[in-house]
């Protein structure tokens, strides 16, 4: 398809509504090719605007077309950056002036960008969608943003919850691209030129490839009209690109269970990590998402017996945790933190999760674990900050977030035990160590 303003009907939302919550957003595809998502927060007074691209640090390798490309690691983050500069100058300054605040964020599958303001809603959106849809790439500006971001990664080597972080992931993954920091290497960034950006921008930021997600008080007609002709003025004319993403094999076994390194910090920290191999999207991913957290949960938060139990022996502090972190093609598990002693830490990790693929976890407990994430998901509706990125969240899960009450009902102990005896699987998991200097 062609992305360019078209005389033909104009584009109309459709209603999507909850049946379990008081809730509806509206869709619809503007005549540019972008997907619109609104979703309403009547009475507040500040409004947000994203633009999301499918599109993250893992999109290394794809073919368009037929066409093989391959380009080097960090390039979405660095795309992030330089989608900022315009020939007249930093885009940031633009919403300043207006009183708004704008920022962005690439993660493994997408990069956003957005803006919240109280006034001068049009004005702002039309400047968030001329940063995203149009592109500038002077070599000069190029080779100094280059030069930040290289800096950047360095910095990041001196920060013990980054470095331990990025250890696990580095131990835990031997070819998928989530062992690659999302911001690259100086060596990766080094390699980045201006037609290579050029490159990445035509193909991920096409009409087709991005949603504009807007949250605040709004008639929604109004607010569709707007989009339409704002995004109709900076979409370019070209056609869609035919992408077909690569995503390297993954060993389903851990080859090196266990990284050591040696930094200036007054603690010791580590990090237990488990891979999930299989790809997942919508209802299947957020299923399996809760039946995690909830045992997790039920195992490790700080009313669970066995975080008592750490806690007491100072094996853990206020910085231990346990989440798992799911978006559409992987999954993984991270417990730890600062600790006196990692071994100790790792055994006792190590035999909570044991026990409970023995013995499973109570029926009682997962009913009450359920009710705490129903509470969370209720409140997520309570502002339209939080009710944005809970969008963006479930887009990253390629779901729909009105599934969430009634797949967390259908979320019972069997199929939470289940998960336990399968996930936590030790040939998955490794271990990131962090030892004081001396």
């Amino acid at each position: 398809m062609i992305a360019t303003a078209k005389s033909g009907p104009k584009p109309k939302f459709s209603t999507v509504a909850s049946s379990r919550l008081d809730e509806r957003r509206y869709e619809a595809r503007l005549s540019c090719g972008m997907k619109l998502l609104f979703a309403p927060r009547a009475g507040f007074d500040k409004r947000l605007a994203f633009v999301v691209s499918d599109y993250g640090s893992l999109d290394r390798e794809w073919y368009n077309a037929g066409k093989h490309v391959l380009v080097p690691d960090g390039i979405a983050h660095f795309l992030e950056h330089q989608l900022f500069k315009k020939q007249r100058g930093d885009m940031t300054d633009e919403f300043s002036k207006r009183g708004a605040y704008t920022n962005a964020h690439t993660s493994h599958t997408m990069t956003a960008f957005y803006f919240e303001c109280v006034q001068h809603f049009e004005e702002n959106l039309a400047t968030l969608l001329e940063m995203t849809l149009t592109s500038w790439f002077d070599p000069k500006l190029v080779t100094t943003e280059r030069d930040i971001i290289i800096q950047e990664i360095n910095q990041y080597r001196d920060n013990a919850n980054w470095v331990g972080y990025q250890q696990l992931l580095e131990t835990l993954y031997v070819k998928y691209p989530l062992r690659v920091d999302i911001a690259g290497t100086a060596e990766t960034v080094s390699a980045i030129t201006p037609e290579l950006l050029s490159l990445c921008h035509a193909t991920f930021y096409h009409p087709t490839n991005l949603t504009l997600v807007v949250t605040g008080d709004f008639e929604p007609a109004k607010l569709l009209e707007l989009a339409d002709a704002t995004a109709s003025r900076f979409a370019p004319a070209t056609e869609a690109p035919r992408l077909e993403r690569v995503r390297p094999h993954e060993p389903p076994n851990v080859t090196r269970p266990r990284s050591e390194r040696r930094m200036t910090l007054a603690r010791p920290r580590l990090l237990l990590g488990f891979k999930d191999l299989k790809a997942r999207e919508g209802k299947e991913l957020l299923r399996t998402e809760l039946a995690t957290a909830i045992a997790l949960d039920a195992l490790f938060s700080r009313e669970s017996e066995a975080y008592e139990c750490m806690y007491n022996a100072g094996l853990v502090g206020g910085d231990f945790g346990a989440a798992f972190q799911a978006e559409a093609g992987f999954g993984y598990a991270i417990l730890g933190g600062e600790t006196k002693d990692p071994a100790a830490l790792e055994k006792e990790l190590r035999q909570t999760l044991q026990s409970a693929r023995e013995a499973g976890i109570a029926d009682d407990v997962i009913e009450r674990k359920k009710k705490k994430f129903l509470g969370r998901y209720l409140r997520n509706f309570n502002d339209p900050e939080s009710t944005a990125y809970s969008y963006l969240s479930a887009m990253g899960q390629r779901s729909d977030l009105f599934d969430f009450p009634e797949v967390l009902e259908r979320v019972g102990s069997k199929h939470v035990n289940a998960r336990v005896r399968e996930f936590f699987e030790p040939s998955k998991s490794a271990c990131s160590v962090l030892l004081p200097m001396g």
